[in-house]
Order: C-alpha cells, then sequence, then structure tokens
C-alpha cells in the first residue's frame, strides 16, 4: 500500500451564487429566483483530500470571492452610512484577502499555495482567534475559508433583506451574528480534525497491545491485530506480530500460520533454479535457440524467481509492527506477480510471430507496457485493502487475458483452428492458475469451517501451490511453444533455424 501523504478533513461548500455583478439592481422575477438561491446555506459533503486539494480549493474559492464582492461593492456604495464599525471590519478582511491574493495571481507553479499563505497571514491579522488551533498552513487555509464563506454568506443574506424590505439594520445583526459564531466555526473543524487524532491514537494502542501478547505469547489471535493487520477473518489464531525485521526473518523458522505460505515459495524458488540451470540446458530445444531464444526463457525464469522471492518476503515481513513498513511489502509482493504475469505473455507472442519480428515486437512491448503498469498499481493505497481481493484477482487475471490479443491477427494470417493447436499447450498453466486465484479470492475452505485451517490448507496456501504449479506447467508449454518454433522456422524463416 502506498504511502500516504498527510490529509485534513475538509467540507467542500458548494455556492450556488448567481447573482450578476454587471447588473445589480435589475429587478426581474429570475434574478430574485436566482439571488434567494444564492443565499441559501451551503450543502457540505465531507471528504478527504491532502494539503494541494485545500490549495486547490483556495483557488476556486478566490475567484468565487471576487465575483461576490463586486455585487457587494455596488450596494454598498449606496448604503455605506448604514454600515457600522463591526461590519466594516469583516468587509475590510474580505476586501484584504482579495487584493493580497491578486498579486499571486499571475504565477501558475506553487501560485496555490503561495496565495493560501498570504490569506492566512492576511486573516490572521484580524481574526487570529479563528486560526490560532491549526498548525499546517492547509488546516489554517481551510479554516480561514470557512471564515470568509460565513462573512458572505450572512452579507448577502442580509443584504437582500436589506434590498427587498428596507430593514437597514439587519446588516448590522448580520455582522454581529458572524463575530458570534466564530467560536462555532473553530469547534466544527477542530471536531474533525480531533476525530482523526483519536483515530489515530486508538491504533497505537492496539498496536501497542498487540506487541505486548505477541512478546508474552509469541502468536496472537484475529481479534487482538489492529484493524490494517487483519486480512482474513476466517483464520482465527497463529499470527506473528515482530517489533523488528530480524525477529520477522527469525519467525520464518518457527510454527505460526505463514509457515506454510513462507517455505512453500522458498522451496519452489529452489525448484524453478535447478530447472533453469540444470534441466533446461539439458532439454533438446537449448542446442537450437539462438541467443534471443534463450533470452526470452531467462526472462520467464527471472520474473518466476522473482514472484516466488517477494512472496517469501512478504509472507516472512507481513508481521511488522509498523504499518507503513508492512504496506510496503504487501506492494513487493504484488510486483512480482504482474512481472511473472507479463514475460509469460511474452514467450507466447515470441514464439507465435517467430518469423514475424515486427509484429513480435509490437506485441511484446505493449505487454511490458502492462507489465510496468502492474507493477505501479500495486502501490496505490487501495489496492492492498482487505475487501479488495475479487479486484486484485480480476486485474491479473485481464492481465493475463491479454496474452490472447494476438488471436485476431494469427486466425488472418493462419487460421483459427492454428490459434487453437497454438495456444493448447498453456491452457494447463491457465487452468491452474485460474483455478487458485479463485480458491484465493474465495477464502475456500476456511470460509465453510473457520479456525479449521489457521495453519495448514487454507486458501493462500492453495494458492501457493498454484502458482508454483503454473510456473512448472508455463516451462512445459514454453518447451512445446519453442518447438513448434522451430519446425514453422525451417519453412518460414529459414535464416533463423540455420
Amino acid at each position: 500500500m502506498a504511502c500516504k501523504a498527510r490529509t485534513v478533513t475538509i467540507d467542500a461548500f458548494q455556492s450556488a451564487t448567481s447573482t450578476s455583478a454587471s447588473t445589480p439592481y435589475e429587478d426581474t422575477p429570475l434574478i430574485r429566483s436566482r439571488r434567494r438561491h444564492s443565499f441559501q446555506h451551503a450543502r457540505r459533503s465531507s471528504c478527504d483530500y491532502d494539503a494541494d486539494a485545500v490549495f486547490l480549493r483556495v483557488e476556486v474559492f478566490l475567484a468565487e470571492l471576487e465575483r461576490r464582492l463586486q455585487w457587494l461593492e455596488e450596494y454598498r456604495k449606496s448604503h455605506m452610512e448604514q454600515i457600522d464599525a463591526s461590519m466594516r471590519r469583516g468587509y475590510a478582511a474580505l476586501e484584504a484577502v482579495r487584493d493580497s491574493c491578486c498579486a499571486a495571481s499571475g504565477e501558475l507553479m506553487g501560485g496555490g499555495k503561495k496565495r493560501a499563505k498570504i490569506l492566512v497571514e492576511t486573516l490572521e491579522d484580524r481574526y487570529n482567534e479563528a486560526l490560532a488551533t491549526k498548525e499546517t498552513l492547509g488546516e489554517k487555509a481551510y479554516a480561514g475559508m470557512r471564515l470568509m464563506e460565513s462573512f458572505l454568506n450572512e452579507i448577502e443574506s442580509r443584504s437582500h433583506l436589506v434590498r427587498e424590505g428596507g430593514i437597514y439594520g439587519a446588516l448590522d445583526d448580520g455582522w454581529k451574528a458572524v463575530d458570534s459564531s466564530l467560536s462555532h466555526a473553530r469547534e466544527a473543524v477542530d471536531e474533525g480534525m480531533g476525530r482523526a487524532r483519536r483515530a489515530k491514537e486508538a491504533l497505537r494502542e492496539s498496536i501497542d497491545h498487540a506487541i505486548q501478547l505477541a512478546q508474552a505469547n509469541r502468536l496472537i489471535h484475529y481479534k487482538d491485530l489492529p484493524h490494517p493487520w487483519r486480512v482474513n477473518p476466517h483464520i482465527h489464531q497463529g499470527y506473528r506480530f515482530m517489533t523488528s525485521p530480524v525477529e520477522c526473518v527469525t519467525s520464518m523458522f518457527f510454527f505460526s500460520n505463514e509457515l506454510v505460505n513462507i517455505w512453500s515459495h522458498l522451496i519452489g524458488l529452489f525448484i524453478v533454479l535447478s530447472v533453469a540451470f540444470y534441466f533446461y540446458p539439458l532439454n533438446p530445444n537449448f542446442d537450437l535457440s539462438t541467443k534471443a531464444d534463450i533470452m526470452i526463457a531467462a526472462v520467464f525464469f527471472f520474473a518466476a524467481c522473482k514472484c516466488l522471492v517477494c512472496s517469501t518476503i512478504w509472507h516472512t515481513m507481513n508481521g511488522i509492527a509498523n504499518q507503513k513498513v508492512m504496506e510496503r511489502f504487501a506492494c513487493v509482493d504484488y510486483t512480482g506477480i504482474s512481472f511473472l504475469v507479463a514475460a509469460s505473455i511474452m514467450t507466447t507472442e515470441y514464439t507465435a510471430f517467430y518469423c514475424e519480428p515486427t509484429s513480435r515486437w509490437i506485441y511484446i512491448l505493449l505487454t511490458f507496457s502492462l507489465g510496468v503498469g502492474g507493477v505501479i498499481l500495486p502501490w496505490h493505497p487501495t489496492f492492498n485493502h482487505p475487501n479488495m481481493s475479487w479486484a486484485r484477482v480480476a486485474f491479473y487475471c485481464t492481465m493475463a487475458l491479454t496474452g490472447f490479443a494476438p488471436i485476431a491477427q494469427l486466425s488472418y494470417t493462419r487460421s483459427f483452428t492454428w490459434c487453437l493447436y497454438f495456444y493448447a499447450p498453456v491452457m494447463k498453466s491457465l487452468l491452474v492458475y485460474g483455478l487458485g486465484a479463485f480458491i484465493y479470492a474465495s477464502q475456500i475452505p476456511e470460509r465453510w469451517l473457520p479456525g479449521w485451517f489457521d495453519y495448514c490448507g487454507a486458501s493462500h496456501n492453495i494458492w501457493h501451490i498454484a502458482v508454483l504449479g503454473g510456473i512448472l506447467f508455463h516451462y512445459c508449454a514454453m518447451q512445446e511453444l519453442f518447438a513448434g518454433a522451430f519446425v514453422r522456422a525451417q519453412g518460414e524463416c529459414p535464416n533463423l533455424a540455420s
């Protein structure tokens, strides 16, 4: 899971103000209707944005502030005598923010952040009490926008009442209401920040509690794990929770619910290495292979070993009591899978267009691009979420199915029957991969008998065996594909066969 930037919880205001600055005194039913709509309180929807989102919101708000102040300035020209000192103070704050921020309006790089800083500094001179409790520039900018939004809403509402009913004293009441509501606005902002701090403290306490239990009992229960470490609720016990990477490495030699996952792929790594360096050179195809042929086979072996190594590392380190480190190792595991899928597809594309170098390298480069995307995507925060297991399976299955993209061209240049015979050898590995992926995503059989497969026989154990089996089946298929390519080369591209 990717490292998350520090975020603040903000309320996005959807201003519906539509009063025209060019015709502020035009009194038509349409304009009155639109003005009434503009004085309604803003709707709020709670979302999480990072500091950059706050700076972008400052840009949008300042543009809206300029438009709305134009209308208020037209109105103020004819009613200056009714505006008291309290009202002038707030109105001056709005104008000061507008004028100060205009100086930075021509900047593109970092302009939003700079105008946010100017906004905060201008308001701190006049309403420091509303921003005093905020720490970061993003938090202060957001609080300042809330304050000015309340100013604008009250001034526009009271101005509308004055124009229609002649109640000039309502403006004074509006400014008093704005000043008296500063504490409420501050409390609303602080409440959201307080909830975030309490959640962080609760997670810290949960981690400390899990560490204490693990140090006392070595293995802990699912319910004792902090929430970011909870993946499969049907595996009840046998969880490690270590404070250092060294402890995680040494724990691979002790009994836990990760023992099978670790050693199934660690032993599988040595099996694949023996195939690559012993059995493959003994195969008759090896003597007929060109350097490019051997390179493609080497890419597949490297991808298979990388996948097994990444998986072993992840299952060894997933008990580390550091959320950021744990999430990084999860991403490492997914990048290994992406690389293996891409390399497996490349072997089929290489042999399918063995005598057609242009088509061959176009398809290989496209697959390589997909592989790069598959390496980057796992670092997105959402990708590693426990509820996204089906989405992860769908992504990798879709990526694998792109290996059949050349079928259209091959069916046209050769025949569809030829395609069926060509892809037949890889069906075994695809079936093994597909069955293992289905079991992994379905969490079978532990879903049916929770707690019975905590240490062995769980869906993830089966998935690991399926991955190793898929690698070996694809190696066998690759030998058949190369044998067929060498036969075709005798007639289609004899220069490669010689």
